[in-house]
């Protein structure tokens, strides 16, 4: 079977899946000659960025190009490039080369003609990674183009190259790649290569791309290596890591009716079953985005999604999964009137904890547990130190920390409506554990926390 992604990757313009506008402009620039000194392809992973610089790099060299700019991948110079045996097509990965020595290397021997072909082309992937100093040598070489050489940038995060750099490419951006076209695509695949399939897996897998066309290939090859040349959507979630859909519809229904016994059961089922928990929260989200009219499913879903960019920053995926679905569900429990009981053994065990909080910081953190969680479980896992004029709350993830700080103001005033205290907050995010220091380094890096906050940052830099 071959690995599949390198063995369908686009080797023409008119293979490109959904990319048509980017199909276009550089078409037209072909044809017309009027082909820019340097581009900055930039989007998710997966989607053509790379396939399409080693096209152009065909396209700008071929000696008969088809109607005028598609390359005819038969000519000499389309095999030399397609076989990496050319001097003149020079692919480089920023992510292992992003020091200034690899681009001043590239500026030394920019300025010579092209040894064979009509253009000298430079495929720079992963853009960003460079450093600052490599940034700035390959912008003198980009100010200053010699006339036979095109740069050709590539980039996920366009965010973190400079805005010179920028300024000095044509930049196209690639889009995520349609669910359909990506599952026509697979069809197909599956048709040459004589894999048997059902739709609703490859519905299944298209969806779990999330538009990477590369990303959906390497899914089908290691399903169909899994189960024997045959791709059944049982397989698909057992390799994937996903959940059955009957596990999805037992989460969801668990938090609608507030039943935190039954979500206990599914939760620990999924961890059971080796189930990957950003995953099973996709899965949650595309079953809720397929039935949003239903009653409650528009906030299941909008819960999943968050709690999926929560679990981004966290070692304790599991745990925090499994708290955030038990507040969730508490959110939906339905206690009528009618079915209420004096003093249950339930309520006994919450005024029993009411009774045992003896601090103002436990009492924001217990407030919290019933208005907003995201902060509740912020303020639970942080280090709260009470200095009487200020209260500093030192976090240990990021996120965390960015979450009470937007929420200020909200905690402040809800601080002094539950104690009756006006303070301060202080707030910030430290990678070591307070307590962990010692004596001497502890109480001045306290002190200078809660009168400035910040980051602390570990010996040796970030």
């Amino acid at each position: 079977m071959g690995t599949l992604y390198l063995k369908y990757r686009p080797k023409q313009f008119e293979e490109i899946l959904g990319q048509d506008h980017v199909k276009l402009l550089l078409s037209n620039a072909v044809k017309s000659g009027k082909v820019s000194h340097s581009y900055l392809f930039s989007g998710p992973r997966g989607t053509g960025k790379t396939s399409v610089a080693r096209i152009l790099a065909k396209s700008v060299n071929c000696d008969h190009p088809v109607d005028g700019y598609d390359p005819c991948n038969s000519c000499d110079s389309c095999v030399e490039i397609d076989t990496g045996r050319t001097l003149d097509v020079i692919e480089m990965d920023a992510a292992s080369n992003r020091g200034i020595d690899e681009i001043r290397s590239i500026r030394d021997r920019v300025f010579y003609m092209p040894s064979k072909l009509k253009y000298k082309v430079y495929i720079i992937d992963e853009v960003h990674m460079l450093t600052r100093e490599a940034f700035n040598a390959l912008l003198k070489t980009l100010e200053e183009p010699p006339e036979k050489t095109i740069f050709i940038l590539a980039t996920t995060e366009i965010q973190k190259v400079p805005e010179t750099i920028i300024s000095r490419c044509q930049v196209l951006e690639f889009r995520r790649i349609s669910p359909n076209i990506i599952r026509s695509k697979l069809e197909d695949v599956c048709k040459a290569e004589k894999i048997e399939y059902e739709i609703v897996a490859l519905d299944h897998i298209s969806k779990e791309a999330a538009g990477g066309m590369r990303d959906a290939l390497s899914m089908l090859e290691g399903i169909a290596r899994f189960s024997n040349e045959k791709v059944t959507l049982a397989d698909t979630f057992s390799v994937l890591g996903d959940g059955p859909i009957e596990t999805v519809e037992s989460y969801i229904t668990s938090i609608l009716d507030g039943n935190v016994d039954a979500l206990i059961h599914v939760v620990d089922s999924i961890k059971n079953q080796g189930t990957d928990v950003m995953n099973f929260l996709r899965s949650v989200v595309e079953y809720s985005s397929d039935r949003i009219k239903d009653d409650g499913l528009i906030s299941i879903g909008k819960f999943a999604g968050d709690l999926i960019q929560i679990l981004r920053y966290e070692e304790k995926q599991f745990d925090l999964f499994k708290v955030m679905s038990a507040f969730e569900t508490l959110k939906y429990k339905k206690i009528s009137s009618e079915n209420v009981q004096p003093l249950t053994d339930q309520v006994r065990q919450v005024e029993k904890v009411d009774q045992e909080i003896k601090t103002d910081v436990e009492r924001l953190i217990r407030f919290y547990a019933q208005k907003d969680l995201s902060v509740y479980v912020s303020l639970s896992e942080a280090d709260l130190k009470d200095l009487g004029d200020r209260i500093l709350v030192i976090s240990y993830t990021l996120l965390q920390n960015e979450i009470l700080k937007e929420k200020d103001k909200m905690i402040t005033e809800d601080f002094k409506s539950v104690t009756s205290r006006d303070v301060r907050f202080v707030f910030a995010y430290s990678k070591v554990p307070i307590d962990s220091m010692n004596d001497k380094l502890r109480e001045p890096i306290i002190k200078v926390l809660s009168l400035f906050g910040g980051k602390i940052l570990p010996e040796g830099g970030e």
